[in-house]
């Protein structure tokens, strides 16, 4: 009797298999703007934390997540005294996603995640605007994750 019961409680309490759908990069400007290999590492990103909050990821699912890419870019804010510097520079990226299922759009949220790096120095060298692959990664793996947190209700 306990088996049945086991059985019936892990079924109730699993999500809903869901696939992700269409990626795409709108940003307009920039170093990486229409760049594809964007597109592919946010899919990977967002199906690794898909999987990280247990969802079963299923291409053939009706419920999919589409996601928009509408911004990514690198803000700088220097401040310096005398021969005294200070740099932070942020890497800024947004999405826009989508949930539909059979077809029809179920939610929608928009995100706005950021990694920062700050760095100081008693010589001034500026390479600015450039992307730091580790602040691209970290703001990209927050934005995923604060979207499935959107717009799947998860904690």
């Amino acid at each position: 009797m306990i088996v049945p019961l086991l059985l019936i409680l892990t079924t109730w309490f699993q999500t809903p298999p869901i696939a992700v759908g269409l990626i795409t990069n709108k940003v307009k400007m920039g170093a990486l703007a229409g760049n594809r290999k964007l597109e592919f590492g946010v899919r990977n990103v967002l199906e690794e934390v898909l999987q990280d909050k247990e969802y079963d990821i299923d291409h053939s699912a009706t419920q999919k997540l589409d996601v928009d890419i509408v911004y990514l870019d690198v803000l700088k804010t220097q401040s310096s005294f005398s021969v005294m510097h200070s740099n932070k520079e942020s890497v800024v990226i947004r999405l826009y996603g989508t949930v539909v299922k059979d077809g029809k759009v179920i939610k929608k949220a928009l995100v706005e995640e950021s990694a920062d790096e700050t760095s100081m120095s008693t010589l001034l060298i500026d390479e600015g605007g450039k992307f730091n692959q580790q602040n691209l990664s970290t703001a990209l793996k927050k934005a995923c994750n604060s979207l499935v947190n959107k717009l799947l209700d998860t904690k």
